[in-house]
């Protein structure tokens, strides 16, 4: 063959990438409002958020429910919150979710004491510790094993196809949430400050006593403490349904970031030989 004649054979094109016409957080979002009342049945699980233990069941059914995207499916949110399954499941998820944390927060708190530059380093650490574990929990509800969100050399190397929309669906919904905790925190204190405020009088009157009574004392405390635990708990109950509506997204959202950049995790649940 003629080297100064020869032609090298023409490559094919590579195929382009599929063409969405939402992204995954909206997607998720679609698949939310999807179900009649879903309003009431995140309610219930952010009630169950608030429970401790009882609550892994939440991460379970949210992460369950959003197994089927990356195999097509499209189904409501599930009538059944409380199983065996969702309870397993989100108790794995749990750990996930511990590990990766207490990893981040050392390293954090290694940055942490650097002036400015430390602060900054550690708030990225902790926003990248919340998206790894968020995805590392889709990754082992797709393999149905506790060692399968483990595999940070397979998430990395998947993570890295399209950072923005996994970034966007972990933390939009979350950074809603600290917007909306910020909000109710300023109201809480406001309430409390009021209280307080309010019961000067009654703490001028047993201060200025020579000798205040039991029943004196008793009546400050209920006046002061009563509307404290009470905001609080309204507080703690409200932030739990805020955290569960965020996850829900968040979860499903990442569900769609698999289908679309991860499809090689829907063989991990098959027969390994």
């Amino acid at each position: 063959m003629d080297p100064m004649n020869y032609t090298p054979p023409v490559q094919p094109a590579p195929a382009p990438s599929p063409a969405y016409t939402t992204s995954c957080l909206k997607a998720a979002w679609e698949d939310v409002k999807a179900t009649p009342n879903y309003i009431s049945r995140l309610l219930v699980l952010g009630l169950i958020m608030c429970v401790p233990i009882l609550n892994f069941v939440v991460a379970g059914y949210l992460l369950f429910w959003s197994r089927e995207v990356p195999f097509g499916g499209r189904s409501l949110l599930p009538q059944k919150i409380v199983t065996g399954k969702n309870f397993e499941y989100g108790f794995y998820a749990f750990v996930l979710t511990l590990v990766v944390g207490l990893i981040g927060g050392i390293i954090g708190g290694i940055f942490g004491w650097i002036p400015f530059i430390g602060w900054v380093v550690s708030i990225a650490v902790s926003l990248a510790t919340y998206v790894a574990g968020t995805i590392m929990q889709m990754r082992m509800i797709m393999g149905m094993s506790l060692g399968d969100g483990f595999n940070v050399k397979d998430i990395w190397e998947k993570a890295r196809r399209n950072w923005g929309q996994l970034f966007a669906v972990t933390l939009i919904p979350m950074a809603i949430v600290i917007g909306i905790s910020l909000v109710l925190s300023i109201v809480v204190f406001s309430i409390m400050f009021l209280c307080i405020m309010g019961a000067a009088p009654t703490i001028a009157a047993i201060g200025g006593a020579a000798d205040p009574s039991f029943a004196q004392i008793m009546s400050l405390i209920a006046a002061l403490a009563g509307p404290m635990i009470f905001c609080t708990l309204i507080l703690y109950v409200v932030l739990s349904v805020a955290e569960t509506f965020a996850e829900a997204v968040a979860i499903r959202g990442v569900a769609h970031w698999v289908a679309r950049y991860a499809p090689e995790w829907t063989t991990l649940s098959a027969p390994r030989y």
